[in-house]
């Protein structure tokens, strides 16, 4: 299990685009799950929408970018070793909206690497229920991509 100090080593992110509250499983090139607190105190709150709050669609998917970036996760240097940069997204589904007060928990499984590109499928739930899908893609720089 990874807390905020340990993903903020890990991702380039910070608020308010900083999307994971705890990693709870990365295993290097299988799988990767963590969780996102929805709160009505983000910045995206007063204005999507103001009279009833929908978490952003665009957020949903972030998320589960960030996520599901842990599967290329490695503890080598208290870092992440490869730099992703979300360059696709695929087969994305929304199946509800997701509320202030849900937690968000992705999981997120290795699809395939070839090169520098890689994708993961990643499943985002609310108690349980699956409320989106996508398959994303990452282009990778640096050490060891």
């Amino acid at each position: 299990m990874l807390g905020m100090q340990e993903i903020m080593r890990a991702l380039p992110h910070r608020h308010p685009f900083l999307m994971v509250d705890r990693i709870v499983e990365a295993v290097p090139n299988e799988r990767s799950a963590g969780y996102k607190h929805i709160s009505v105190n983000e910045p995206w709150a007063a204005g999507h929408f103001p009279d009833e709050p929908v978490f952003p669609g665009v957020l949903i998917i972030e998320t589960m970018a960030q996520i599901g970036g842990f599967v290329f996760w490695t503890e080598e240097g208290g870092t992440n070793q490869l730099r992703g940069y979300l360059s696709g997204v695929d087969k994305v589904k929304f199946l509800r909206p997701v509320l202030p007060g849900d937690t968000l928990h992705v999981e997120a499984k290795f699809v395939a690497r070839v090169g520098q590109l890689a994708q993961v499928k990643c499943e985002a739930k609310v108690g349980g229920e699956l409320v989106a899908s996508a398959v994303v893609s990452y282009a990778f720089k640096g050490a060891g991509a």
